[in-house]
């Protein structure tokens, strides 16, 4: 049977910093350059972000955004070489995605009724964490899961991750009988900040944050958001667009401004041939949770798909809550939408390096049972 969700949990760092704040910070390192500070400030409005969340002590961003002196020395030194290196980032990441993916799990686990021990497969994902043994293993210990728990890790696929691990998830549930799946998404991307002034580099800074989700479920048709069916896409000859790889001082994201015009020409037209697989048109599906890569991501994706803004109210407010925390993102939203009991059938979407569109549909099982099959009601 195909993988019934019953539980999904959340965890945010305890430090915010508002985009203003995070906006007087970019204007530290760019003071040299007059015409990036005018791309600033005319970016970080436009993101719709009211904050974020991140890993770093609340005590040193006070210092930067309070005490001038402080500031320029730092960020002087900042700019001149780089900022931390990988290796650095990489300790910064370690102390801190224990704590915040055990405690995403823990909510998930409680939601479901269920017990570290119940677990028989782990699947993490993330794209910023890099070493091994990585946080799967802390989770591990940390929770008490079993020694003998089938462990999976998805990495370097950033914001479309989590539905990888969804796909992993669904896989185990429907092959394996007794399967309890914990997936856990984590990323600390404000640990790979971009310090060097590139403009290429402006919109991650001004979007990324922390943050971990956790869904758990079993192979028993428990839930009426039992996913359906899985599916990705490979937008060809435009692998350039979206790439990620490790440099000197951490993550180096290249995201080109092509993208949301991409997604935009793509995915309406791929997302309705995928459902008609299921003899389901777009019109069918309930609720949306698009990944909110940010606010042309959101508007291509409602253009594309035709649908209003307020289709994707959920994921404008992830996105203004919390910003954009790559994998674990587009969770965020599918558990808005599960707490509010939003109407079912629901396709979920997230997109990523490649350029690739990734995308699960929930609860078409459910939705038929209550109303009969979708099309059979329109006529």
């Amino acid at each position: 049977m195909p993988l019934s969700i019953l539980g999904m949990g959340t965890a945010l760092p305890k430090t915010t910093i508002t985009q203003d704040e995070a906006l007087q910070f970019a204007q530290l390192l760019v003071e040299d350059y007059p015409e990036l500070v005018d791309s600033l400030q005319r970016l970080y409005p436009k993101t719709t972000i009211k904050q974020r969340h991140v890993i770093h002590k609340p005590e040193f961003l006070r210092s930067l955004l309070g005490d001038q002196k402080v500031a320029e020395e730092t960020t002087k030194v900042l700019v001149t070489n780089g900022g931390p290196g990988t290796s650095s980032r990489l300790k910064m990441i370690d102390k801190a995605a224990g704590p915040l993916s055990e405690e995403a799990a823990r909510n998930a686990l409680e939601e479901a009724g269920l017990q570290p021990e119940d677990v028989t497969h782990l699947v993490t994902v993330s794209s910023t964490v890099g070493s091994a043994p990585g946080f799967d293993s802390a989770l591990i210990q940390r929770l008490g899961l079993s020694p003998h728990v089938h462990r999976t890790n998805i990495g370097l696929m950033m914001c479309q991750a989590a539905m990888n691990g969804l796909r992993v998830a669904n896989a185990f549930a429907s092959s394996e009988t007794d399967a309890v799946v914990l997936m856990v998404a984590l990323e600390i991307c404000s640990a790979h900040y971009d310090l060097v002034p590139m403009p290429k580099k402006l919109i991650t800074n001004a979007i990324f944050s922390d943050g971990a989700a956790a869904l758990v479920g079993t192979s028993r048709p428990s839930s009426d958001w039992q996913v359906d069916l899985n599916c990705g896409y490979l937008i060809h000859n435009e692998r350039d667009n979206l790439r990620v790889a490790f440099g000197d001082q951490g993550l180096d994201i290249r995201l080109s401004t092509k993208v949301p015009e991409l997604i935009e020409k793509t995915l309406g037209d791929w997302t309705k041939k995928w459902l008609n697989q299921t003899d389901l048109d777009i019109s069918d599906i309930r609720s949306w949770a698009i990944h909110p890569g940010g606010p042309k991501i959101l508007e291509a994706a409602a253009t594309s798909l035709g649908l209003s803004r307020s289709d994707l109210d959920d994921s404008w407010d992830v996105l203004s809550e919390v910003g954009n925390m790559s994998s674990p993102t587009v969770m965020f939203v599918l558990d808005k939408l599960r707490k509010r009991k939003a109407e079912l059938p629901c396709v979920a979407i997230a997109f990523g390096p490649g350029l690739t569109i990734e995308a699960s549909l929930i609860g078409k099982a459910a939705a038929e049972s209550i109303k009969g099959h979708p099309k059979d009601a329109a006529a």
